[in-house]
């Protein structure tokens, strides 16, 4: 029903489009990743996977009307690898987890409606994300990147904007397996008063009422504040979020959470130090609740304390972390630019006090030209071996993108 939905909406929008235009303003474009991942876990097997990721889609946005086109088709193969890894679709369980298998899908699929410049309208498949994708994102770390079926409205004015957005079906991935069915009504609006101080304040009405999942249904609600400024020479930055969420919806169990993301980043000449401290708070049954968010990289790279639609384990998370990294332009080189980092992660559980371990992320990352990267990049969990601490392990990525 949700994919009927999906395509009525779409097919009826479309025959609005002129097609001699339409035909006329195409503009086709990719994406490629091929990724070498491996992972090394106490009690596993060592996996190991090579896979190619492909985006292509085509755009239209003829001259002559206010309407747009986008489609995008994803894929992804297994290069190497396919019996040394477990996935979601190929259960090896015997394996560490690089959940990469073998997929093809309409990843995006919308229609938009800009009828003057403050207001914008989209509906269909796309990408979401509101205040760097913590509660509200499309992540993208695995080769599926999560889309939402949804409608967007948009309004800009100066300093002002304000986002509605009705969603009503999470496409996770990998593949179409584990699409979640959903209700939701989100709101968030912002407004920029100067580059030092940039406030947004979000209301989020999620409902899940998937089997085994109603308890991910929640209202949210909270604001960021951000900004950034120069004292001399050294450029400084800072993002602050507080949320606080309740069961509501589908929901039949009771919580009551919240989550505090903050950071504060020096930079000067290349070199940046930023130093972060957030907390997710747990009740012991349940944690801060985000299914519709991108998780990877909020608690560390080995992707040990988030999944399955929330921000920490059960007894939630304190995370202090501090990253150093340096980088440069290069001219008159293949190489156009780098940059190398270290990120080290204190970890504590937010209901309990327990000592959940530290964690180091490396990662080299240098770009080309015509859209080339390649990075490389590790993390390593290191826990005190000791419940609830998780298994320990090691991962390491080699990755080489192309775009068009």
């Amino acid at each position: 029903m949700k994919t009927y939905k999906l395509t009525l909406l779409l097919g009826a929008g479309a025959a609005l489009l002129p097609q001699a235009a339409l035909a006329q303003s195409a503009e086709v474009f990719g994406d490629f990743r091929a990724r070498y991942e491996s992972v090394e876990q106490t009690g596993k097997l060592e996996a190991e996977s090579l896979t190619l990721r492909s985006r292509v889609g085509v755009r239209f946005k003829p001259a002559d009307t206010r309407f747009s086109f986008l489609a995008e088709i994803e894929n992804s193969v297994t290069l190497a690898g396919d019996d040394d890894r477990n996935t979601s679709l190929d259960p090896l369980p015997a394996y560490a987890t690089i959940n990469d298998p073998d997929f093809t899908e309409l990843n995006r699929a919308q229609l938009g409606f800009k009828p003057n410049d403050e207001w914008s309208f989209t509906v269909g498949r796309q990408y979401l994300g509101f205040d760097g994708n913590r509660i509200i994102g499309s992540p993208g770390h695995r080769q599926d990147k999560n889309s939402h079926d949804a409608a967007l409205v948009s309004f800009e004015h100066g300093a002002f904007s304000a986002n509605y957005v009705y969603h009503w079906q999470l496409n996770r991935g990998p593949g179409d397996d584990v699409n979640w069915e959903t209700d939701a009504h989100l709101f968030h609006a912002g407004y920029d008063i100067s580059d030092a101080f940039k406030l947004a304040g979000f209301v989020y009405l999620i409902d899940i009422p998937e089997p085994g999942r109603e308890n991910l249904s929640n209202t949210t609600y909270g604001a960021r504040l951000t900004g950034s400024t120069t004292l001399g020479e050294v450029g400084v930055s800072y993002d602050l979020l507080v949320a606080a969420q309740n069961d509501s919806g589908s929901a039949t169990a009771d919580f009551d959470n919240t989550l505090i993301d903050s950071g504060l980043a020096l930079s000067y000449q290349g070199a940046r130090f930023a130093l972060g401290y957030d907390v997710v708070s747990g009740d012991g049954t349940y944690a801060f609740a985000n299914p519709l968010a991108a998780n990877h990289g909020t608690a560390g790279w080995a992707d040990v304390f988030h999944g399955g639609g929330r921000a920490a384990p059960a007894d939630g998370l304190e995370d202090l972390h501090v990253d150093l990294s340096y980088g440069a332009s290069v001219e008159g080189s293949a190489i156009e630019g780098w940059r190398a980092g270290i990120v080290w992660h204190d970890f504590e559980a937010e209901n309990t006090g327990a000592d959940l371990g530290e964690e180091f992320d490396l990662y080299v990352r240098l770009s080309f030209a015509n859209d080339i990267e390649l990075s490389f990049e590790m993390a390593d969990y290191d826990g005190p071996d000791i419940a609830p601490a998780p298994a320990d392990r090691t991962k390491y990525w080699l990755t080489l993108g192309y775009k068009f």
